[in-house]
């Protein structure tokens, strides 16, 4: 492109421009954070971007270009905001983003009308529609709270249930059971609901039906939502509400059955896809690049080695977290990563030059890095495996000793006597009884009770409310034995479904291997070009081959790599779909196992 001096001092101006903007911009965030007074520091001051949505919206009260825009977005979001939780005023949320749209249109419309003049391209019509995004933001921003509040809640809805169940039996209400519950950390979306409820009593209501009402008519979850008017309506007109709540209990533990089985399937076909992802297309990119040898070849390599590999295995992990269920077990493997970094680092500066083959040296070192922290996960998902395995039995157990008479504090007392489930549910009951004997209050044992099951610590969570309720029956305890058996049940069968493609994840990088020796046997008369690697010896290339040396040389050593990166992707999304963890990488040292053998083979 040929600029004429017109056109390049145009540019400059344009470019002057923008920078002029940014600048202004960046000047006015600065001067409101550090020259306008600070709140008094008896008060808790606001977020950041609270602060500067009601100060941008101060300034520009009344400008005219803006309020046509400010009404436009506020009678989107009106609605939309309280079901999204974001606790500011719509007129001064839609302000603040409508100040932005026409901030930004305005710094970046000359420099787009000038660079579309000069360079003639109709892409930077693109460039000057780009501050529309200030406009849809705030419509995105509230769908995906909104979208993620709703899915929260029907994550722990069931839970929590439970609890009310049990606490209405003994004449608590539903709002009692929301306030019993900020005292717990065990539901964290349903507590901050319960947080909304007694907020909602406590400024705008007279009574807790209309408080549960309230929040009810702006929920975007409609099981919630026709849970809480349901109830009120049932408590007005004299009804049963433990009937009705019982029956809402049976209709949420059919639907998490229902849920489970699907994630199920959805798991299995995932994995199946997942698997021929991460198998087909590195075995295509591979033979082709080894067959059309060139540097074009090596290029694509290098992309997706560096930036579609990664950026697939997280888009890929990210759907899998969104979509299964959630459980808060405690997972304790962070200082167990440190350390596994330091000796994977130290083993790797300490074997770079006595190791030559460069892949070889890259497999034992993650192997390094992924074997403590599998070992220290497979431990700590034992005694999870081992406490709920029991948690039904035990719940069964002290529903007998009630039939017969003793309370649930008596029971827990007496059970590690005349009872033995495993050796790790045994250690955590006996440490119960004997908190227990020394007279410790119950709801505090169960709120210092160390253990990394989360369905351990919400059945105990649930019987601290009912001994501290008073209403404990045995009907009540029938009904948490259910619930919990069949959660256990769903869990089992998730993993159990998902056997077949583990097992196919686990054989797939040697597959990559296999392909990689298939074409080489193919293209070469020998098989000395497969361990031909910068830094070994040079291999004499037989004249008949229409490439060079070197780039086939920089084909094996790069598909080598591919072959060990995809390996790790796959061992970390085998342990997200059947562990819900990724830091269940004994999936990975497997499948890293699996390519050494391979590599050492072929060798």
């Amino acid at each position: 492109i040929a600029f004429t001096p017109f056109s390049k001092i145009a540019l400059l101006l344009a470019l002057l421009g923008n920078f002029l903007a940014i600048a202004a911009a960046a000047a006015l965030t600065i001067w409101y954070l550090k020259v306008l007074p600070s709140p008094p520091k008896r008060k808790k001051a606001k977020p950041l971007f609270e602060r500067l949505v009601y100060e941008v919206s101060k300034m520009f009260r009344g400008y005219h270009p803006a309020e046509k825009l400010t009404k436009l977005i506020e009678r989107e979001l009106e609605d939309g905001l309280p079901r999204a939780l974001i606790f500011l005023h719509p007129t001064a949320y839609s302000r603040f983003y409508a100040v932005l749209f026409l901030v930004s249109l305005a710094a970046l419309m000359p420099a787009g009308v000038i660079l579309l003049i000069l360079l003639r391209n109709p892409l930077f019509i693109a460039f000057l529609l780009s501050p529309l995004i200030m406009v849809v933001i705030p419509l995105i921003e509230v769908q995906l709270r909104a979208s993620s509040r709703r899915s929260n809640v029907e994550e722990e809805l069931p839970f929590f249930l439970v609890l009310a169940a049990s606490l209405q039996a003994a004449g608590l209400s539903l709002y009692t059971s929301f306030e019993r519950l900020l005292l717990w950390r065990i539901l964290p979306r349903m507590r901050r609901e319960a947080l909304m409820v007694k907020r909602d009593f406590d400024l705008f209501s007279h009574d807790p039906l209309s408080a549960l009402e309230n929040v009810a008519n702006v929920h975007p979850n409609e099981n919630f939502k026709g849970i809480l008017l349901g109830y009120t309506s049932v408590l007005r007109s004299g009804g049963d509400v433990l009937l009705y709540l019982n029956s809402k209990v049976s209709e949420l533990l059919k639907a998490l059955s229902e849920r489970w089985r699907r994630y199920a399937e959805s798991a299995s076909t995932l994995g199946e896809v997942t698997i021929a992802i991460f198998l087909m297309f590195p075995s295509l990119l591979v033979a082709m690049a080894i067959a059309f040898a060139s540097s074009l070849s090596l290029l694509l390599l290098k992309i997706y080695l560096a930036a579609i590999l990664p950026l697939l295995t997280l888009l890929i992990a990210g759907f899998i977290h969104a979509y299964q269920p959630k459980f808060y077990d405690s997972y304790d493997v962070q200082r167990v990563a440190l350390y596994a970094v330091f000796a994977a680092v130290i083993f790797a500066l300490a074997s770079r030059y006595i190791i030559p083959q460069i892949h070889l040296w890259l497999t034992l070192t993650l192997l390094i890095l992924t074997i403590p922290i599998a070992t220290e996960y497979l431990r700590e998902r034992f005694e999870i495996t081992k406490t709920e395995k029991a948690l039904p039995y035990f719940l069964r157990d002290i529903t007998e000793m009630m039939k017969i008479g003793y309370d649930i504090v008596q029971a827990l007392i007496l059970l590690p006597e005349r009872r033995s489930y495993n050796k790790v549910f045994d250690r955590l009951l006996m440490h119960v009884s004997q908190q227990l004997e020394l007279h410790t209050p119950f709801s505090t044992m169960a709120k210092l009770l160390r253990v990394r099951s989360w369905l351990c610590r919400y059945v105990f969570a649930v019987l601290s409310e009912i001994v501290d309720s008073g209403g404990g029956t045995p009907q009540t305890l029938e009904s948490l034995t259910d619930f919990v058996t069949a959660v256990c049940q769903e869990k089992a069968r998730v993993k159990s479904t998902t056997r077949v493609y583990t097992i196919l994840g686990y054989i797939a990088p040697a597959f990559l291997v296999g392909v990689m020796v298939f074409m080489f046997s193919i293209l070469t008369p020998s098989m000395a070009a497969i361990t031909a690697l910068p830094g070994a010896a040079p291999v004499a290339m037989p004249q008949l081959l229409p490439f060079e040396q070197a780039v086939l040389q920089q084909l094996s050593f790069l598909g080598q790599l591919v072959v060990l990166a995809t390996a790790l992707a796959i061992g970390v999304l085998i342990a997200k779909i059947t562990d819900f963890s990724v830091f269940a990488l004994h999936h990975a040292v497997i499948t890293l196992t699996v390519v050494l053998v391979a590599f050492l083979v072929v060798s």
